[in-house]
């Protein structure tokens, strides 16, 4: 985190360097020996760098996997309206994790979540998978009523 507080720092004094010197260089009427669109150069191609450096350790830093287990208290709220929130929090409380979804999201993610919980419980023999069973539970091509009465044996 200390090595991405200096890279801010150095961006941001680029950036500032270049434009107090673009500043000056408007106040002037000349520059002819160019010492004013030299140090602007310096600055920007500083800037550029450390803009570069920076957003690539942005990047490690939020690609990092968080390990986080579901809040006990509120799991899921509404807080905002058209926004779904999962939230969590890492394992040993210092951090919290939250996950915000439309509800067109939320419904899909609900309904994975769903079929994941009925597969894994039953791997496991729990009791989730009386409740839900996968569907469908037999082939539909055989003796299963579960899409409408089988019309193979009414044919001629």
């Amino acid at each position: 985190m200390e090595d991405l507080i200096t890279l801010v720092h150095a961006y941001a004094t680029a950036r500032a360097g270049a434009e107090r010197h673009r500043a000056l260089l408007e106040c002037l009427v000349d520059d002819n020996d160019g010492f004013f669109m030299t140090k602007i150069a310096e600055y920007e191609l500083a800037s550029t760098t450390y803009h570069a450096q920076l957003m690539t350790a942005y990047d490690e830093l939020t690609r990092t996997n968080v390990r986080a287990i579901a809040d006990e208290r509120l799991p899921v709220c509404t807080w905002q309206k058209g926004v779904v929130e999962a939230r969590g929090v890492l394992p040993d409380a210092t951090r919290s994790v939250r996950i915000r979804y439309t509800p067109g999201q939320a419904i899909a993610a609900g309904a994975a979540l769903i079929a994941c919980a009925a597969l894994a419980d039953r791997d496991t023999d729990g009791t989730l998978t009386p409740l839900l069973p996968p569907f469908p539970i037999n082939d539909l091509g055989l003796d299963s009523t579960a899409a409408g009465p089988s019309t193979k044996d009414t044919e001629s």
